[in-house]
């Protein structure tokens, strides 16, 4: 079974910044770190590397998310497209 994100969280994407930690993702959206750290390992959500913490791309979801996607399936952002 695939597992996918389909949030709908009114969201003013003009105040998110750049990157978010997974914790403050999971906050921001209303989720539990857990959940995001999994969409993170399936990558569901793009990230970027930082050291060694992986971090969630907010300007690379955004900028889907105003594409017009809507559903984000396991592999939607392979390592490596960051």
């Amino acid at each position: 079974m695939s597992e996918e994100l389909n949030h709908t969280v009114p969201v003013n994407l003009s105040v998110v910044s750049p990157i978010s930690s997974q914790e403050q993702f999971a906050n921001f959206i209303g989720v539990t770190t857990d959940t995001v750290r999994g969409w993170v390992e399936k990558e569901i959500v793009p990230t970027v590397k930082v050291g060694k913490r992986r971090f969630v791309n907010n300007i690379k979801l955004s900028d889907e998310l105003k594409s017009g996607t809507t559903i984000f399936s396991s592999g939607h952002f392979l390592e490596g497209d960051d």
